[in-house]
């Protein structure tokens, strides 16, 4: 790719300093549930429930190991450890603090209930209580935030259980051999990292720190040792029941997973009783759901194969074609591998055409194939083969544990920046817990700075059971298109929620009518298929949309649904069972994603050592909602589009009339880097009714851990922007956000404030409903009038602690800051590039003098 003559250029950073969290505002108003357990008419019968409970569910449980011991079942590790379920005020209870009241975390699950378990048989809880009661100590009104104690087990089934095994979960048999995926919590609570006191000396503040680490380096040996411990305890668990563990575990800083295939009667004594386990899921067999349906050749292209050098994209898929003529110039075959295992062919197994096949097409080819002329291949395609043909359906084998596939082709592929993958889970992902698949994609993208592009998923025509509605039974059942997209069975499919991955969307080419039938979409419009956000915990998923076909309907009550060539994507096919090396035969979100690939392929060539993060930044940055829904947009349109349709050139270069900065750094804890950028007093003098575009991207990765929820308890460390509002110069900005740790700020809203689409608070934003610290790709917009730009417009980036207790761990991130003239025809790009002694890459400098010359 030739240097780009408006090229992305650097933001200049001003200032590092503590960042001073936001405090004030109005006092905090207790929990009526909470305020009632505090008055003195309640306390006692509110503390003597709790007892009550408490001492239900012990009797129960020492009942339960007696008749282990009559049935001869198998011993159960840790027998004195009590599962125990209970709900917690999560507005002023934090749930570390019950490793005071002898309460081992297990998992956080929704509306305050907490997964846990008692290792002293509850001794420490009821301690808690009693002093509640009597109103005793120093934290003599914690237990008015401890709701309520599930006095049995049968919750385990409701909360522990995916959605499809909890529906048969009734007709399991004991002798049944089932294949499922489990979560198992291993926590050891990290102190909290001593910070500076007032007149501390430096020798003195670090002794205080190395203390801190020894201690720390201690309980982190504490928590492998309980890890293997688990694993062992486990393992032997499942082999008393016949059961089998297939593969490895994943490991996490809270917990390990791993895949088992095991008996009924296993399966429901494990979920029933261990005590440490918080998710069981039934294996997905992971079959392709893209939609076939015209054919086209004579396609004679003079392809030029990728340079040395040139980015590899890793495909994982069904096999490919390799020898396909459209795609041979661009494999590096030497690479190929075949993960199934018996299996070690890495040609395409998927049939009509094959998939992994189109999917590397689409890399390469993102638009149309071209029929003449030279074609430069854009990158490397790299075969990763993890599908095979069973029963003329493609699926992922059971024996091939996602998580643990995903690290082995990582580290197979070593060097490899980008891998797409076009597969997905048939069911909408669950929203409490990110999943052990997804989360495996965060750890290995933040440990190997990679970066995964997957489709969101797809609904195919009909499902046949109403009870996971697809196209057909959501409109039998008189719901509407686009509005069943909404419905919470048409959610974006596992691993699409992972909170790094770019996930990609789809949407429509064109309209499609005649007599007898149409298109559901127009230009622009979700396609019908297509799986839509919101991703967990209020996560803006899918980031992006791509051309990627429809579904025509019958124009009849009760339509039949097929595909029409004329609005359905031109892919490279696979030429195994016969017809055309090229059709358009297919749609579904399987061939958006690599469209986005090939813009991540591309900046990978423009910026070769730069960070995954920078990537993904440029990629949200280039992507704007389509027409008229750009300046007005609502939540429904972002669970559709996420930030919009990417563009290649807005990712990649500038015009004259936008300019594009960027920085990429590292950031801790309770740290804020801070950059200004001049604005040109001619583009924002008086009179001018200039209208500019703003936005700006930030986007990090920080370490994950699977137990908790919300994105804030997921991630080590997490960071989000802010930006000086349009009255406030940049010695004023970097003073409010760098300003000393006791001074108070009020919370209400600046109407100086720029007015952002997605603001820091849900009730701020003009897209109601959604916040930008929600998710780790956090874009925003505004657009402002040039005479109201400020004279020097400033970001920081600011650094907030997540579970990780060392103040010190630094997470990687990039931001990009544009700025767009939109009605009017002025060389933003060289105003702000010369107001700010910008150099121009030497390349541009030096084709400029040329010209000039």
């Amino acid at each position: 790719m030739a240097m780009a003559k408006f090229p992305h250029l650097q933001l200049k950073r001003k200032i590092d300093g503590l960042y001073r969290p936001k405090k004030g505002g109005s006092k905090k108003i207790l929990n009526s549930i909470t305020k009632t357990n505090l008055d003195d008419r309640n306390r006692k019968g509110h503390g003597s429930g709790l007892l009550t409970n408490i001492d239900r569910l012990s009797e129960y449980w020492a009942g339960n190991l007696k008749a282990r011991i009559n049935q001869n079942l198998p011993e159960l590790p840790g027998s004195g450890v009590v599962p125990v379920f209970l709900q917690v005020d999560t507005q002023d209870f934090d749930a570390e603090s019950l490793k005071s009241f002898g309460i081992e975390i297990i998992a956080e699950e929704e509306n305050g209930f907490i997964i846990g378990a008692s290792a002293d048989n509850f001794k420490s809880l009821r301690e808690k209580i009693n002093k509640f009661i009597k109103k005793e100590g120093k934290f003599k009104n914690k237990a008015s935030q401890l709701w309520q104690i599930n006095d049995g087990i049968k919750w385990r089934i409701e909360q522990i259980l995916s959605d499809d095994l909890r529906a048969k979960w009734g007709q399991i048999q004991d002798a049944d051999q089932l294949v499922v995926d489990v979560g198992i919590a291993c926590y050891v609570k990290i102190p909290q990292q001593t910070e500076r006191e007032d007149g501390d000396t430096d020798e003195k503040y670090q002794q205080r720190i190395d203390r801190w680490k020894q201690k720390k380096d201690k309980l982190d040996i504490e928590r492998d040792t309980i890890a293997r411990k688990r694993q062992t305890e486990f393992e032997e668990f499942v082999s008393a029941y016949g059961g089998e563990l297939l593969g490895a575990y994943i490991d996490f800083d809270d917990s390990f997973s791993c895949r088992i295939r095991i008996s009924g009667k296993g399966l429901k004594d494990i979920v029933l009783n261990y005590q440490y386990l918080f998710e069981v899921v039934e294996h997905d067999p992971l079959t392709i759901t893209d939609i076939s349906t015209g054919e086209s050749d004579n396609i004679e292209p003079t392809l030029i194969p990728p340079e040395e050098g040139f980015p590899k994209v890793c495909v994982i898929d069904s096999g490919i074609q390799e020898e396909h003529r459209l795609l041979a110039p661009a494999i590096d075959a030497a690479s190929s591998v075949s993960f199934v295992p018996s299996d070690t062919g890495t040609a395409d197994v998927a049939g009509n055409g094959g998939h992994g096949t189109r999917v590397a097409g689409a890399v390469l080819y993102p638009s149309q194939i071209p029929r003449t002329g030279e074609y430069p291949l854009p990158c490397f395609i790299q075969n990763a083969k993890v599908l095979t043909s069973i029963s003329e359906e493609t699926r992922l084998p059971e024996n091939l544990y996602p998580p643990e596939l995903m690290k082995d082709i990582v580290d197979r592929f070593n060097g490899t920046r980008i891998f797409n993958m076009s597969i997905n889970s048939y069911n909408p992902c669950k929203v409490i817990h990110m999943s052990q698949w997804a989360s495996a994609i965060d750890k290995l993208m933040f440990e190997n700075d990679i970066l995964f592009i997957l489709s969101a998923g797809n609904l195919v025509n009909m499902s046949g059971n109403p009870l996971k509605p697809r196209i057909k039974e959501h409109l039998n059942a008189g719901r509407n298109y686009p509005e069943y997209l909404l419905e919470s069975s048409s959610r974006i499919a596992d691993p699409a929620q992972s909170s790094f991955a770019l996930t990609v969307g789809s949407v429509c080419f064109t309209k499609f009518d005649n007599d007898l039938k149409e298109s559901f979409g127009a230009k622009d419009d979700p396609s019908s298929f297509s799986r839509t956000g919101l991703g967990l915990w209020g996560m803006i998923k899918p980031d992006v949309v791509e051309y990627a076909g429809d579904v025509v309907k019958e124009k009849n009550v009760s339509p039949n649904l097929s595909y029409e060539a004329a609005i359905s994507p031109e892919l490279v096919k696979s030429t195994y069972g016969g017809g055309n090396g090229v059709g358009n035969d297919s749609v579904g979100t399987s061939y958006a994603a690599p469209k986005v690939s090939h813009i991540a392929a591309n900046l990978q060539r423009l910026y070769p050592e730069e960070s995954a993060n920078l990537f993904r930044a440029l990629i949200v940055q280039s992507a704007r909602l389509p027409g008229s829904i750009f300046s007005n947009p609502e939540i429904k349109h972002i669970c559709y589009y996420g930030y919009g349709i990417p563009d290649l050139r807005r990712a990649t270069e500038n015009s004259e009339k936008r300019i594009t900065l960027i920085a990429s750094d590292d950031l801790s804890a309770k740290k804020a880097k801070v950059y200004a950028l001049k604005v040109p007093e001619q583009l924002r003098r008086p009179g001018e009714d200039y209208d500019i575009l703003i936005e700006v991207t930030l986007s990090f990765m920080a370490r994950p851990r699977r137990t908790r929820r919300r994105t804030q308890s997921y991630l080590s460390t997490w960071l989000d922007w802010e930006s000086s509002k349009l009255n406030e110069n940049d010695d004023q900005f970097a003073s409010r956000i760098l300003k000393d740790m006791e001074e108070p700020e009020e919370r209400d809203e600046d109407q100086n404030s720029i007015k952002w689409f997605i603001r820091e608070r849900k009730d701020w934003s003009k897209i109601k409903d959604l916040r930008r610290q929600d998710s780790t790709v956090q874009k925003s917009w505004c657009i402002v009038k040039s005479y109201q730009l400020p004279e020097i417009f400033s970001l920081a980036v600011i650094g907030h602690k997540g579970w990780e207790c060392d103040l010190n761990e630094k997470v990687p991130y990039s931001i990009a800051v544009s700025f767009e003239a939109l009605n009017a025809n002025i060389n933003v790009y060289e105003m702000i590039r010369v107001e700010n002694e910008i150099p121009l890459p030497a390349e541009i400098e030096q084709e400029i003098s040329v010209g000039r010359t």
